[in-house]
């Protein structure tokens, strides 16, 4: 009898490890996330063209919380064709650079060379997908390691965040600048680039997870 009650209290112990190993899981509330970027014209004739803005207008998600954050993950999915062009709240955050009004044409048509093949290709790429990990650092400032799956390609980044554990939801945060170069991107052109995006990006995040597992 002793060698039994051993065996399943040792059987018990065991399950209640393996449950504290599982992670938490959280799901993106979109509706609470944002994520945009801005981009720039550029060339002998930028003054023609506009600074504009992009956001994701839909976001899919996930968060694996270990309690040793540095084992956690995340995974993204930011399908291109919600993507919004020009969100005149946006362009409103931004000041003088991006006080013009592109017309509603314009608008139109930097979405369909974004969306094309030159640039995003999304017909043969309908989505953008990011995972990534907490590589160092405190969690109001630290470096979050990601690998960025577009074009067919996978471009691997580390980029600053804040990370907030707020109850049953984390918050991630923060803004970085990169190149088209480091995605294995070519800037949009025309007029054999007298008019076309210039080369830095700057992206602003703020994601919202709820806990629910």
């Amino acid at each position: 009898m002793a060698s039994r009650t051993i065996l399943l209290t040792a059987i018990a112990a065991f399950g209640c490890a393996a449950a504290a190993q599982e992670p938490a899981v959280y799901t993106i509330d979109a509706a609470q996330s944002d994520v945009h970027w801005k981009v720039y014209s550029a060339g002998a004739f930028a003054r023609l063209g506009h600074n504009h803005v992009i956001s994701a207008g839909e976001i899919d998600g996930s968060v694996a919380r270990h309690a040793e954050l540095a084992e956690s993950r995340f995974e993204l999915t930011i399908p291109a064709a919600g993507l919004v062009v020009d969100d005149p709240a946006l362009r409103g955050r931004y000041g003088e650079d991006f006080s013009s009004e592109p017309s509603p044409e314009g608008i139109a048509g930097t979405r369909r060379n974004m969306l094309g093949e030159q640039v995003l290709d999304a017909e043969d790429h309908p989505a953008l997908r990011i995972h990534g990990r907490i590589s160092s650092g405190p969690l109001d400032a630290a470096t979050i390691v990601m690998t960025v799956e577009l074009l067919g390609r996978r471009v691997e980044l580390a980029v600053p965040g804040s990370i907030a554990i707020e109850g049953d939801a984390i918050v991630a945060s923060g803004e970085f600048r990169i190149t088209h170069a480091d995605l294995g991107m070519k800037p949009f052109r025309v007029m054999m680039g007298a008019l076309a995006v210039a080369e830095p990006i700057d992206f602003s995040y703020r994601l919202h997870a709820v806990r629910t597992h």
